[in-house]
């Protein structure tokens, strides 16, 4: 509990920090981020990091995020390759190495690769584009504190009252009853935090809230799935006390990909 406890003040200083100064710095946490996820999904497939696979997806990844930078220092129609162009090539190199290999890197690992970088590159790419917008700070800022309510509001009614399982071949522990406790704490969270910053309206806060315990509590079963298949415990070990930056990021990555898709801040 000490380490948990430790890890856990100054990763979040770091992070609240960096979600403070935006803009750039910010960009950079999120690739960052997203390739050390690479990382934790190649090391739990049992792939090396130093192999031609993880090099070509990793150069996959990081395009988005230097495009974003780049975008704010220069006309991106200057630019010989679209991000889109560039994740088809990375596709197509994935293709070309089962030839390469004879098949010992098979299609179903150049699917792994691309199905990670896909999830990755969307997840945190939304999460830093909505830290850019107008009040992105305090959208942010709402969405993390609904994303914790939940997780904590899911914590503990479960304990207190969970009895019927919410989907024990993917997550032993968790209840409907948490479930269910989640979304309701997530909510009261949402509408506490506007009536001190009202950047929305109380329908839509409700309404944000419910979509954003929903999705949070898909995104970590999301994570529970892949980790049971692999027969992992933990993405990774790079946060001592709380696993991977998958571990950490699970939520935050399923709910920041569907609020900028929708549109919903």
């Amino acid at each position: 509990m000490k380490t948990r406890i430790i890890t856990g003040l100054w990763a979040g200083a770091i992070f609240v920090t960096l979600i403070a100064l935006g803009g750039s710095p910010f960009v950079i946490l999120m690739g960052v981020l997203a390739l050390i996820g690479l990382s934790e999904f190649t090391l739990m497939r049992r792939h090396k990091l130093t192999a031609f696979p993880f090099l070509v997806t990793a150069l996959l990844v990081a395009f988005p995020f230097v495009m974003m930078l780049l975008e704010r220092q220069m006309d991106m129609s200057e630019l010989p390759m679209s991000v889109n162009q560039w994740m088809i090539l990375g596709l197509t190199l994935l293709l070309f190495w089962t030839v390469v290999t004879k098949n010992r890197f098979t299609y179903e690992d150049a699917s792994f690769y691309f199905v990670s970088a896909v999830y990755l590159v969307i997840g945190f790419t939304s999460f830093a584009l909505v830290r850019l917008s107008d009040d992105g700070l305090s959208k942010v800022l709402l969405v993390l504190f609904i994303i914790w309510a939940t997780d904590s509001g899911a914590y503990f009614t479960g304990k207190t009252i969970g009895k019927t399982k919410l989907w024990p071949s993917i997550s032993p522990n968790k209840t409907i009853e948490g479930a269910v406790g989640g979304i309701l704490s997530g909510i009261v969270i949402g509408i506490a935090f506007i009536l001190v910053d009202p950047i929305l309206p109380l329908w839509e806060v409700i309404i944000l809230a419910l979509v954003v315990a929903v999705v949070g509590q898909l995104g970590d079963l999301v994570q529970s799935a892949y980790k049971r298949h692999y027969g992992v415990k933990d993405s990774g070990h790079l946060l001592p006390g709380h696993g991977g930056i998958l571990d950490r990021f699970d939520s935050m990555i399923a709910v920041f990909t569907v609020i900028w898709i929708f549109n919903l801040l």
